[in-house]
């Protein structure tokens, strides 16, 4: 499937008579090459600009390449040279007062932050890209509403992340942005999967919802493929394995888990390792290979110290807890246990405190109309 917004930018580029245009368009083009985990290319451009205005550095064309490099260390080495040179680009285009910049990256900075799950900073340049973006200032516009989306999502909200979801929507289909439908489509699915996968390590399973994100899930896999998205080509598989984890089909689940989970990989996935391995534990506890299930027991162990979101580390006590129990070390799964309430009442807790930071953030503000 070919991308309207890569035609789009292709016509443009080889119209632009003016070389900074024609670079800030290039550099646009690798912005949305890097969203779509092709890492090379996007550096590619990049080079490519550097050597072109090395001698003569122009600060819009310095700000664009900076956001694209932004974006490839985001998307491939996710860490502090992401945020680095995105604050870069941030700073050079408020000097400029850029009108296209400072929101495009104010939306950035708030994606990256809310992926850290530093929720102060990221609600603070979520106003700003909603306050500075021009009606159709679709890129920024676009990326604000996903964050904002996925954040009343996260907080536990599905019913006001919808209208925020449908503006996504909305400005990706107007630019021809499939990149960004596809990271909705993505972002839906696993907030999904993540309230099915913990629901189910708790004890309460909930089939209706879990039969909902596994056809997420396979959505949002042949769009990609579709599209030529790499950038999820791990972590969707491994969605369906937790998925089908809680479906009961313990042996598809091992299957992927197998395939996939000692793949080296750009997504940062380290940080949800030990959640993975206590879902594998699981499965093969379900299929009776005790001694797998303990190998798994001790991998999830291991990578309990790796920093990771509340809930994932809830469930993956969880999980670990009720293995140990049926198994008759029931010491250790009492101090699993205690962990995993002791986690899941954090998850609950910063739910409650994003959704109040959500509502008092953005009042005042256009919001869109659910």
């Amino acid at each position: 499937m070919a991308s309207r917004l890569l035609a789009q930018l292709a016509s443009r580029i080889a119209a632009a008579r003016d070389p900074v245009e024609a670079a800030c368009l290039r550099a646009q083009r690798g912005i949305y090459l890097a969203r779509q985990g092709k890492h090379a290319e996007a550096q590619a451009i990049v080079d490519a600009i550097r050597a072109e205005f090395g001698a003569r550095p122009n600060a819009e064309v310095t700000a664009w390449i900076s956001l694209v490099e932004a974006l490839i260390h985001f998307y491939s080495q996710p860490g502090p040279k992401a945020l680095d040179r995105l604050r870069r680009a941030h700073a050079l285009s408020r000097a400029m007062n850029h009108p296209v910049l400072v929101p495009l990256c104010a939306a950035w900075l708030a994606h990256i932050e809310f992926n850290a799950s530093r929720m102060e900073p990221m609600l603070q340049y979520a106003v700003e890209a909603l306050r500075l973006a021009q009606p159709e200032h679709h890129a920024a516009l676009a990326r604000v509403s996903l964050v904002v989306a996925d954040a009343f999502h996260y907080a536990g909200s599905f019913d006001l992340a919808k209208p925020w979801y449908s503006a996504v929507r909305e400005h990706a289909l107007a630019e021809g942005d499939d990149a960004m439908i596809s990271a909705m489509l993505h972002n839906v699915a696993a907030f999904r999967a993540n309230e099915v996968r913990l629901a189910d390590a708790f004890g309460v399973p909930i089939s209706v919802e879990t039969r909902r994100a596994m056809m997420e899930t396979e959505s949002t896999e042949n769009y990609d493929a579709g599209i030529g998205t790499l950038s999820m080509a791990l972590l969707i598989p491994l969605m369906k394995a937790q998925l089908l984890a809680t479906d009961g089909r313990f042996g598809d689940a091992i299957e992927i888990f197998d395939d996939v989970l000692e793949r080296d990989s750009p997504e940062n996935l380290e940080r949800r390792k030990a959640c993975f391995y206590a879902d594998r534990a699981w499965c093969h506890l379900q299929l009776n290979h005790v001694e797998l299930a303990l190998a798994d027991v001790e991998l999830a162990c291991e990578r309990a110290t790796v920093p990771a979101d509340s809930d994932d580390v809830a469930a993956m006590h969880a999980r670990v807890s009720e293995i140990l129990n049926r198994l008759g070390q029931h010491e250790r799964s009492t101090e699993h246990k205690e962990q995993s309430i002791a986690f899941l009442r954090q998850h609950q807790d910063s739910q409650a405190k994003l959704l109040d930071q959500l509502q008092a953030a953005l009042s005042g503000l256009s919001t869109p109309s659910g």
